[in-house]
C-alpha cells in the first residue's frame, strides 16, 4: 500500500491505496484458491470541515470444513462521510454501500447479490470537560439474494460519553 499527503492551499489532503493477493491450497491435490482485493481512499481537511471517501473491491474464500465452505466474489464497499466542528458542536454525515455475490460451492461464483446501504447522521455536543452528549440517526437497507429483507430499518439514539 501507499499513502500520499499534501496540501492544496489551506486544505490538507491524504490519498491512500493498497493491493493484496494470496493463494492457498486445502490439500496437495486441491486446485489453488485465491483471495484478492484493492482499496483507494482520500480525506481532505480544511478548517473545521473534514470530508473523506473510500472504495474497496475483492474476492474472499473461506473453507473451515466441507459444511461451511463459502466464496464471496465481486465484493465492493464504498464509504463517504463529512464532519464539521463548530465550537462545542460536531455534525457528522456518512454513507456506506456494500455488495457481494456469495456461493456455498468453492470455485463457483455466486449469481445473486447481497447488499447493504447505510446512511447515518449525528450531532455531538461537548457539555463539559469529559462529557459529550450524542444524538444520532441511522437508516439501513439490506438485500439478500437480490431481494429486500427485514433486518434493515431506521433507528435513532441519544446518549453520552464520559471520560474520567
Amino acid at each position: 500500500g501507499a499513502t500520499y499527503v499534501t496540501s492544496a492551499g489551506d486544505t490538507a489532503v491524504t490519498i491512500g491505496a493498497g493491493l493484496s493477493e494470496s493463494e492457498w491450497k486445502d490439500t496437495d491435490s486441491a486446485a489453488p484458491t485465491g483471495d484478492n482485493g484493492f482499496h483507494v481512499g482520500f480525506s481532505a481537511v480544511t478548517g473545521n470541515l473534514t470530508v473523506a471517501a473510500g472504495y474497496a473491491n475483492g474476492d474472499k474464500v473461506t473453507n473451515g470444513t466441507t459444511t461451511d465452505e463459502s466464496e464471496l466474489n465481486d465484493a465492493t464497499v464504498t464509504k463517504v462521510g463529512a464532519k464539521y466542528v463548530t465550537g462545542d458542536i460536531t455534525l457528522s454525515l456518512g454513507y456506506t454501500s456494500g455488495s457481494g455475490k456469495d456461493s456455498q460451492t468453492l470455485g463457483t461464483a455466486g449469481s445473486t447479490e447481497d447488499a447493504q446501504d447505510i446512511l447515518d447522521a449525528g450531532v455531538s455536543y461537548a457539555v463539559a470537560s469529559g462529557v459529550t452528549a450524542n444524538l444520532g440517526w441511522k437508516d439501513v437497507d439490506s438485500q439478500v439474494d437480490g431481494s429486500s429483507e427485514t433486518s434493515g430499518g431506521t433507528s435513532w439514539y441519544i446518549g453520552a460519553n464520559m471520560s474520567f
